[in-house]
C-alpha cells in the first residue's frame, strides 16, 4: 500500500501533463493578469480611500477623547488605526459586492448598490466583533427622580 504523500505526488504529476488543467491554469493566469488584477486596484483604492475617511474621523474622536484624560496616547494611536483598518475592510468589500453583482447582471441598478451596501455592513459587523471597540464604552446617563434616564425634555411638565 501506498503512503498518502506518494499518492498525493502521484496525482500531482498526473496532473501537470493533462491537458485540461493546463486549460484552466492558462485561463486562470489571463484572469489573474487581466480583470483580475484590475478588480484587485480598483478595491484596494476604494479601501485606501476609505481608510483614509475613517482614520481622519477615528483621530478626531481620539483627540477628545485623549483632550478629556479618558485615554493616553497609545490607546489613542491604537483607535486610529483600528479606524483605518475599519475603513479599508468596508470600503474594499463594498466595492467588491458592487462590482460583482454588476458582473454578473451587467446593470448598475439598485442591486448592484444593494449588494455593495450589504458587503460594506457585514464586512464592517465582522470587523467590530473580531476588533471590538477601541474607546472606552460611555456610560449611561444616571436615572432621575421621575424614572427618566437624565433627557431634560422628558422632564417638562407637571410631576
Amino acid at each position: 500500500m501506498k503512503s498518502f504523500l506518494t499518492q498525493v505526488q502521484t496525482i500531482a504529476r498526473t496532473a501537470r501533463h493533462s491537458k485540461k488543467v493546463k486549460n484552466f491554469v492558462g485561463v486562470a493566469r489571463i484572469v489573474a493578469m487581466g480583470p483580475g488584477k484590475e478588480l484587485a486596484t480598483i478595491c484596494g483604492r476604494a479601501g485606501v480611500a476609505g481608510a483614509v475617511v475613517d482614520a481622519g474621523m477615528g483621530g478626531v474622536h481620539a483627540a477628545n477623547a485623549f483632550r478629556k484624560g479618558e485615554i493616553d496616547a497609545k490607546q489613542a494611536g491604537i483607535h486610529v488605526a483600528a479606524e483605518a483598518g475599519c475603513g479599508f475592510v468596508t470600503s474594499a468589500s463594498g466595492t467588491a459586492g458592487t462590482l460583482a453583482i454588476y458582473m454578473v447582471t451587467g446593470s448598475l441598478g439598485p442591486a448592484a448598490l444593494v449588494m455593495g451596501m450589504g458587503a460594506s455592513m457585514g464586512s464592517r459587523y465582522l470587523y467590530r466583533r473580531f476588533v471590538g471597540d477601541t474607546l472606552p464604552v460611555k456610560a449611561a446617563p444616571p436615572e432621575n427622580n421621575s424614572g427618566n434616564s437624565g433627557d431634560d425634555f422628558e422632564n417638562i411638565g407637571p410631576k
